[in-house]
């Protein structure tokens, strides 16, 4: 059961706002940034990004940095804070004590061994920002990167009739079996060279990160009803004495599926557990902030690819 504190309705005010939840009997906190389209009074389509394990909200607006494409293109995002990861504190440079995680599956800590309902959280989270500001239900969109990219995987198959489309960054499916109810358009940004969330699912400093990205593609194929042979697109390849050099990403799309949607990969090599477009780690090794993570990437803007993405699919009806 969930409940509200009191708040003012935000619309048609734009800006960045925290707000807080009780949800299940604990008090959780969302971010959500108002592009100035809604100065307009219409409804917006609403984008749920999440923070991977050890991060925070805070930490994922500011590494994403998908609030300036909200503004562009007219949406909204919400930031949700998952629960402690583990009784331990992470610090982070950018975000301090960054310690919170989903129950996406198998990972990540907490959240999975005292079986948190993040998925009944973010269903409210959706329900909270449609309470403040005008949102276009049937087109509301998830992301995320690794543990947030596996929530979302999580969400489009077990409340897909929520969500007309999702993506992941540096994430897997964590599920063994999927059943979502709807055939869901899915994206995957991935490199092969993830040094955390690895490609092909060997063993990493995580344990429970053993399912191979084409584990969870193939998943999403047959769950949407796709053509198994796909359609690999143009390599981009970084220039030479570019902070690209020795980088690439190909664009793979499975299509011919179920209600008209498609399931699409990103592959990337050269570049490490990030959110491409984002200048964290790129450049010589020693100007990197985050550490363990690789190297960054900047040939694909992953917000504008995404939205592009998203922007082609709305649900059939409004949730409810």
């Amino acid at each position: 059961m969930a409940t509200t504190t009191a708040h003012p309705v935000l619309a048609p005010h734009s800006g960045s706002y925290v707000f807080t939840l009780r949800f299940d009997g604990t008090t959780r906190d969302y971010r959500l940034h108002v592009p100035p389209a809604a100065a307009a009074g219409k409804p917006l389509p609403l984008v749920l990004n999440l923070h991977g394990a050890t991060q925070n909200a805070q930490l994922e607006e500011i590494t994403s940095d998908m609030d300036p494409n909200a503004d562009m293109n007219g949406y909204l995002v919400a930031y949700p804070d998952g629960t402690r990861i583990s009784k331990v504190l992470t610090p982070d440079p950018i975000a301090k004590n960054a310690q919170y995680g989903w129950n996406a599956g198998q990972c990540c800590g907490l959240p999975v061994t005292k079986h948190i309902n993040d998925v009944g959280f973010l269903l409210t989270v959706i329900a909270d920002v449609a309470a403040r500001t005008p949102v276009d239900l049937r087109r509301v969109y998830m992301t995320g990167i690794s543990n947030g990219g596996m929530m979302a995987y999580a969400m489009a198959a077990e409340a897909s009739g929520h969500f007309a489309a999702i993506s992941s960054v540096s994430g897997q499916v964590e599920i063994p079996v999927i059943h979502p109810t709807r055939a869901v358009p899915t994206m995957e940004f991935h490199s092969v060279n993830d040094p955390i969330a690895k490609f092909d699912g060997t063993p990493s400093a995580n344990p429970l990160l053993r399912l191979s990205v084409m584990q969870g593609i193939d998943q999403w194929v047959r769950a949407d009803g796709c053509g198994t042979t796909p359609h690999t697109g143009t390599t981009i390849v970084g220039a030479a004495g570019s902070i690209s050099a020795g980088e690439t990403a190909t664009p793979i799309t499975y299509t011919h599926c179920r209600e008209g949607v498609e399931v699409a990969l990103w592959r990337f090599t050269g570049s490490g557990h990030v959110w491409p477009g984002s200048t964290l780690n790129t450049g010589p090794e020693k100007n990197w902030i985050l550490a363990g993570v690789g190297r960054g990437i900047v040939l694909v803007d992953a917000n504008e690819t995404m939205w592009q993405f998203f922007s082609h699919y709305s649900l059939p009806t409004t949730p409810r």
